[in-house]
């Protein structure tokens, strides 16, 4: 089952861990009144979603590293809010892959990345 896509590109596979946070924003006149109750001004609700890769070889680092590159994505991912997949825009945080050398083969270790909603 194919649970999390970059614009459209199955990346499944390489999923170890999948964490979706629910961000709401208020806006800066949130705060206490002179009666000193909470008042809140929600804005927006945003979605992020922080993935584990697993342990990839170079090839398979190279094509995430090149999905990510636009630094603006469509992720479709899986959504427990809804039970079903979800699609939205993100803009991406800073890939940094660490290598993990075994004999004459490069890979990588595990990476987390997170996909912030737009």
């Amino acid at each position: 089952m194919a649970y999390f896509k970059i614009n459209n590109k199955d990346f499944s596979s390489l999923v170890s861990g999948m964490k979706v946070g629910y961000e709401t924003l208020v806006s800066d006149k949130s705060g206490r009144n002179a009666a000193g109750n909470t008042v809140i001004d929600v804005i927006n609700r945003k979605v992020k979603v922080y993935i584990t890769f697993r342990h990839m070889t170079q090839e398979e680092m190279k094509e995430l590293l090149d999905a990510v590159k636009p630094y603006t994505v469509q992720v479709t991912f899986q959504n427990p809010e809804t039970n079903g997949l979800s699609t939205i825009k993100t803009y991406t945080g800073t890939p940094e892959p660490e290598y993990y050398t075994i004999s004459n083969s490069v890979l990588y270790k595990p990476m987390t990345l997170n996909f912030i909603e737009l």
